[in-house]
């Protein structure tokens, strides 16, 4: 019997690794939420739930596909990489909506210095989760054999 699949079960640990990464950088989300006129908490669900979302489409039939934890990585790397550009284009649409476009770069960059390495060591750290627990088949209660 299959409690979840492991879409859903990457989706969890990239959701839970996301929210923590955007919580270590709350006090500067804290600011530009502020400063957009929303609720703080926003930022810091918003890159977890895209998280959750871009891995339980990215990790489909990984059960079968993934037969290393670098295959895991580099999905999760990807998770990364469409978490931060949609996060940047929510931030662009929060900041500045009528400009949204011309300040999409400028936003990009910031909040790849910002969080982009707790969102990197967060991608990493579920992707070599996910990818070690499907290496080693320890994920009897999701997978069949």
């Amino acid at each position: 019997m299959r409690w979840m699949t492991v879409p859903l079960f990457a989706g969890f640990v990239f959701g839970i690794f996301g929210m923590l990464a955007a919580s270590s950088v709350e006090f500067t989300l804290r600011e530009f939420a502020t400063e957009g006129g929303v609720n703080r908490l926003i930022f810091v669900a918003v890159p977890g739930l895209f998280a959750m979302m871009y891995a339980m489409v990215i990790y489909q039939r990984a059960e079968k596909r993934i037969t290393t934890v670098a295959q895991s990585l580099s999905r999760g790397i990807l998770v990364a990489l469409l978490t931060w550009v949609s996060f940047s284009v929510l931030a662009t649409w929060v900041w500045s909506p009528s400009n949204a476009l011309r300040w999409f770069s400028t936003a990009l960059l910031v909040s790849g210095i910002i969080g982009g390495g707790p969102m990197l060591i967060a991608a990493l750290g579920a992707g070599g989760l996910v990818g070690w627990l499907i290496k080693r088949r320890q994920l009897h209660w999701i997978m069949t054999d």
